[in-house]
């Protein structure tokens, strides 16, 4: 072995010829079939590296056309920001001429779904968070699309959370569009009803129910359904309407939990989205 690689540094041109010349006449001895095999096996060995260089090259054009998405997504947000800021600067001042509380926004705690119960009577999902990060009973819990329950147990590292899926449910909804009030109750798998809606009151497929924070159970404003159905029952005072949940609660992953509030002239987190940006935008200059 030392002897060849003697060979490679000392005459490197000749030794590779040799071996080609060694090469092609073992070929020349076999058979048909056996050329075959043994020509695409040096074609492939030879163009392995020619075939990594294009896959790296296209890949690097991948990342700059997503390069490119993100620093657009980047400035849209930024100028997105400054709109909301007016926003919220001009709703505060109505706010306080008027003489209304303070409003706040939430503070969320990520965390994942490390369980799942299988019996059809009771649906929760056992998360990693607990009391070393500050969680508690009744804290609500939201997904990425709107409200996915509450906590009722709480342990060192981990908490359950009872899922709106359960009869033991209740939940004051608010119509985004009409602001009618009612009660959410689950009927089966990721279908509800809204009770207590009259037959005059203003309820119509494809309106989106959002929680009502009457009662306190639920802070205000989350994400919880859609009106699939609206059906008149005869003799009846008021409307069946029936209610799609926003999430799909059989196939939760990473919840958030809702642990607290911000004033709505708290910077910080605007400051940490500007961090972002910022960092962004260096590391797409370099």
């Amino acid at each position: 072995m030392q002897f060849l690689f003697f060979l490679f540094e000392k005459h490197r041109d000749k030794t590779v010829l040799i071996i080609a010349i060694a090469v092609s006449i073992v070929l020349l001895t076999r058979d048909e079939a056996s050329k075959v095999n043994a020509a695409r096996t040096v074609s492939a060995v030879l163009l392995y590296p020619v075939e990594q260089v294009r896959n790296y090259v296209s890949s690097i054009e991948k990342l700059r056309e997503e390069n490119d998405k993100l620093r657009a997504l980047a400035v849209s947000m930024s100028l997105e920001r400054e709109r909301l800021l007016q926003f919220r600067l001009e709703r505060n001042r109505l706010r306080r001429l008027i003489g209304l509380r303070e409003d706040s926004f939430h503070r969320f705690l990520p965390c994942e779904v490390i369980a799942l119960t299988v019996n059809p009577f009771h649906h929760s999902v056992t998360i990693d968070r607990g009391t070393q990060d500050s969680v508690r009973v009744g804290m609500p819990v939201v997904g990425y699309r709107g409200l996915v329950g509450r906590v009722t147990q709480v342990f060192p590292h981990h908490a359950r959370v009872l899922l709106l899926n359960n009869k033991s449910i209740s939940v004051s909804c608010l119509d985004k569009r009409s602001n009618v009030v009612g009660m959410l109750e689950w009927e089966r798998g990721n279908n509800f009803r809204l009770e207590f809606v009259g037959k005059e009151e203003d309820v119509i497929q494809g309106d989106t129910l959002v929680t009502s924070g009457l009662g306190r159970v639920f802070p205000k404003g989350f994400p919880v359904g859609i009106v699939y159905r609206v059906a008149e029952e005869k003799g009846e005072l008021s409307r069946r309407v029936g209610v799609i949940s926003m999430t799909d609660l059989n196939t939760l992953q990473e919840l958030f939990i809702v642990v607290g509030s911000r004033k709505w002239d708290d910077s910080s987190l605007y400051d940490e989205l500007e961090l972002m940006l910022e960092t962004g935008r260096g590391k797409g200059d370099q």
